[in-house]
């Protein structure tokens, strides 16, 4: 191609962005298609290991109106005197589900007889965590839901089992975790870590819902509350490690919900334990 094309060439391109209307804010377009590639690829695992499994086979019951394509509620404050963000953060919003422990008994609306505006500040509160769960888990986790009028419970789902996963941050007149102790007999294995400067924190793994299913626990105290970070064995043991939850709560995004959690809790104190019980 010789010069003279060269400068015609030049000059149509310069003419073609002359009338296109301006570029968009590529970073909202970007987080979206990072997270609806995610997305699509996690329902890419799904479908080729296991097939489709309908809610009802779960016992779980998706909400009426609920939808992928509804946008996130507004961010939770990242400190307790910060103002909530007006924009709503892009992405996939997270239905929630209704788990009905008795077969075919609907659970009551609203059985704390909450506000309606704090059971908006719950859901929303449900919402970034199941955004960070979802983005912070291991891949093998492929759906992420929190569970209607309990804001401390999730459903997830990983190797075609559902598993409940807890992510409380409770009020407690306590400041000190328990002592850390191993027991290899019971295969309870309790490990301590410190982050966030030099926040302890306990890792556990040990036997519930039978003698051969593991489910991994963390906890630690922030501020006048006990965190807990928990995935429960159905069938099988715990898809997620300790090590696992604790790349959760080593995340700055993360301990911004606790903190704000902290100071606006959507939890009731927890009883004293009994001794001996």
């Amino acid at each position: 191609m010789d010069t003279d094309d060269i400068s015609r060439l030049r000059d149509a391109m310069d003419r073609t962005v002359d009338v296109l209307p301006p570029l968009p804010d590529l970073a909202p377009l970007a987080v979206r298609e990072g997270r609806r590639r995610r997305v699509r690829a996690r329902i890419t695992i799904v479908a080729a290991a296991f097939g489709a499994v309908t809610a009802g086979a779960l016992g779980l019951t998706l909400l009426p109106g609920s939808s992928a394509d509804v946008t996130m509620p507004a961010a939770v404050p990242s400190s307790p005197g910060a103002t909530a963000s007006t924009s709503a953060r892009p992405g996939t919003s997270y239905p929630p589900v209704i788990v009905t422990e008795t077969p075919g008994v609907t659970p009551p609306d609203n059985p704390d007889g909450l506000s309606e505006a704090e059971r908006e500040r719950r859901v929303a509160h449900q919402q970034r965590v199941a955004a960070l769960l979802d983005e912070l888990l291991p891949p093998t986790v492929t759906e992420i839901r929190p569970v209607k009028d309990e804001v401390s419970v999730y459903r997830i789902r990983a190797g075609g089992e559902t598993f409940r996963m807890t992510v409380s941050v409770r009020p407690s007149d306590e400041r000190t975790l328990a002592p850390c102790v191993n027991a290899p007999v019971r295969r309870l294995v309790c490990e301590t870590v410190t982050f966030d400067g030099n926040r302890e924190a306990h890792l556990l793994s040990m036997p519930a819902n039978g003698p051969d299913t593991l489910g991994s626990f963390l906890n630690f105290m922030y501020g006048k509350s006990r965190v807990l970070l928990s995935v429960d064995p159905e069938k099988v043991s715990a898809p997620v490690s300790p090590r696992q939850l604790l790349a959760v709560a080593e995340d700055p995004r993360f301990l911004d919900l606790v903190r704000y959690a902290d100071a606006n809790p959507a939890e009731t104190k927890a009883p004293p334990a009994v001794k001996g019980g």
